[in-house]
């Protein structure tokens, strides 16, 4: 069922406000990683900004950037220079933007006066094009990418950033919307539940399938997405498997780029109640950092307990609540070590990104550590760089920090 969008910045839906939370609970140690390395600045790309607050007051995602942002600032004495580039289509939601965000931006002088354009497109584009300070590319680059549905996204533009080795972003990836337009492009019937609500105005505009697959190519990342669509129309995967799939293969398709991805379901928890409730779209972290990836997944772990988990089963499941299949984890883990170089150190927290960005967002990394490493140190496959505490007892901990080699 189509939805209209007019009522949007008029107060956050639950959903919005896991979104949102999601965005805010990892930006603050995001900033706080990467403030003082950021020596050439750092630049924040908010592509979909709207309007800066909604209508009951309620900041928007470049006024939460901007707090946390200020928050890490106020702690440090030396000061390191970020430019916000942000993007608004409709003119009169820019005004607004622009009349907020330079409100509650002040007079600081760290924080460069906002780079505000009408399209997602427009705003990467001086990304790839805007020096922070000093002449050279930004230390650091965060993408933030929220649309109303898919016709704007495009995974191209997120795999040209100044300087992808410190790269991050966050895309709210509108799957069921996607796999709509999928299947008007091949001509496929869909049904969908009238509870499945997605933005009205999708590819409206393009009538012509060639057209479609054109610019489903360029979302996704690849044609791939064919496949899907045919498997649905032959009667072999639902269209929730069929959802499923589609994030995958984004997700598959952004690792081309970076190499830590990970996706969880932002849900309406009042509807489908009985399967752990209502997709409404993912939020897909992609980074090159593993300590990155672990803490994005550490953060879908504790929004998803907190707001979208009823209550706890009998059995281990993964924030889509499928079961998580602990002897597969157990064999990849099992195999990245086999491969690494014997004798050489590792960081605990690099196995746990591996594994979560291959198995999926299914518990903390800590308790990965133990329950996949630990193994594998009593074995004596694994050893401990670094054996005694300081007060000389064996070392026990798993913190993301710690160090272990292949021992054989």
């Amino acid at each position: 069922m189509a939805k209209n969008q007019s009522d949007y910045f008029q107060a956050k839906h639950p959903w919005s406000e896991t979104k949102d939370d999601l965005l805010a609970c990892y930006l603050t140690p995001f900033f706080t990683k990467v403030y003082r390395p950021s020596r050439n600045g750092i630049l924040y790309i908010d592509a979909f900004a709207g309007a800066g607050l909604f209508a009951d007051g309620s900041k928007g995602s470049p006024l939460i950037a901007l707090s946390k942002y200020f928050a890490i600032a106020k702690k440090n004495r030396s000061k390191t220079p970020i430019q916000f580039i942000l993007s608004e289509s409709n003119a009169e939601s820019r005004k607004h933007l622009e009349s907020t965000f330079n409100e509650a931006k002040g007079a600081s002088g760290y924080i460069k006066p906002p780079i505000i354009v009408s399209s997602c497109e427009d705003a990467i584009r001086r990304a790839q094009q805007t020096s922070v300070c000093g002449g050279g590319k930004p230390s650091t680059v965060f993408y933030y990418i929220d649309p109303f549905g898919v016709k704007d996204l495009r995974l191209d533009l997120l795999t040209n950033s100044p300087n992808m080795a410190h790269t991050e972003a966050l895309v709210n990836f509108n799957s069921f919307g996607l796999f709509r337009v999928a299947c008007a492009a091949m001509k496929v019937p869909l049904s969908l539940p009238n509870e499945v609500e997605l933005p009205e105005d999708d590819f409206n505009e393009l009538t012509k399938a060639s057209v479609w697959v054109e610019r489903l190519n360029a979302c996704i990342g690849s044609g791939d997405w064919k496949e899907v669509v045919v498997r649905y129309k032959a009667g072999k995967i639902d269209a929730w498997q069929a959802e499923h799939a589609l994030s995958e293969l984004f997700c598959n398709n952004a690792r081309s780029y970076y190499k830590y991805v990970t996706n969880m379901p932002i849900k309406d928890m009042s509807k489908r109640v009985n399967v752990g409730g209502l997709v409404k779209y993912r939020m897909i972290h992609m980074t090159n950092s593993p300590d990155g990836c672990v803490l994005m997944n550490d953060n879908m772990i504790k929004r998803n307990l907190d707001r979208q988990c009823k209550q706890l089963g009998l059995f281990a499941v993964d924030v889509d609540g499928r079961n998580v299949e602990t002897a597969v984890i157990a064999a990849k883990a099992s195999d990245f070590v086999q491969h690494m170089p014997v004798h050489q150190n590792m960081k605990m927290g690099d196995i746990a990104a591996t594994l979560i960005s291959e198995c999926g967002v299914f518990d903390r990394s800590n308790t990965i550590l133990k329950t996949y490493v630990g193994p594998m140190i009593e074995e004596g496959v694994l050893e401990r760089a670094v054996k005694f505490t300081l007060k000389g007892k064996p070392k026990k901990s798993f913190a993301l920090k710690d160090e272990v080699y292949r021992a054989r």
